[in-house]
């Protein structure tokens, strides 16, 4: 007759600096034993929380902040809250300009080097910290007319100036929409449109020239 008692047993676990997501602590043999049978493994698997301020990606920190258009084109400075409880002031060099995106769709990243997660298997070593930067330009209507004249005389020249004639234009005003609408207008759907049934239209089709 085999008999089977509980035991109760504390495991200390010791996480490196810089684990990753699901890693895995095995416990060899400290595990349900049963006879004639080797006992099992206890295995914890790390489970990584969301941060309100950082997002991990490898041993790099990503920052996302909000800075005005004056601090874009001014200068900038911003004290980071780290996770090893160091305040870290971080800004812009003399001269630099924050810009709305640095190629169509991609947003304008900068980074501090030595500043993100500890390396896994080298905790002196530390990646990078990223900051992706959202530009809050000033409230439409807010700027005055000597507001306005100082900006234009402070800025490089407009890149659309060029001379016209009031009596051989039309006046268009342009208003904020929804990239999403477009092609959404009523008749704009840009589908082609058959006169009968069988699919045969009378009007006419067009077809770009080929070379």
């Amino acid at each position: 007759r085999v008999t089977i008692k509980k035991e109760r047993q504390v495991l200390e676990v010791n996480v490196d600096k810089g684990a990753s997501h699901n890693t895995k602590l095995r416990f060899s043999g400290m595990g349900n034993e049963s006879p004639n049978a080797e006992p099992g493994d206890v295995v914890f698997v790390l489970q990584q929380k969301e941060h309100a301020t950082f997002k991990r990606k490898g041993a790099d920190l990503l920052l996302q902040k909000d800075i005005s258009l004056s601090e874009a084109l001014c200068g900038f400075k911003f004290v980071v809250n780290q996770l090893d409880g160091r305040k870290l002031l971080v800004q812009s060099k003399p001269g630099q300009i924050v810009r709305p995106e640095v190629t169509s769709g991609v947003p304008y990243v900068m980074c501090v080097d030595g500043e993100g997660m500890p390396k896994h298997g080298n905790p002196f070593d530390k990646g990078r910290l990223f900051v992706l930067f959202t530009i809050v330009f000033p409230p439409n209507y807010s700027l005055g007319d000597e507001q306005m004249a100082a900006l234009k005389a402070a800025l490089p020249p407009a890149l659309h100036d060029e001379p016209y004639d009031p009596e051989e234009v039309e006046e268009a005003l342009l208003s904020e929409i929804d990239l999403e609408e477009l092609g959404k207008g009523q008749g704009a759907s840009g589908e082609e449109e058959d006169d009968d049934d069988d699919g045969h239209g009378n009007g006419q089709r067009v077809q770009c020239a080929q070379s």
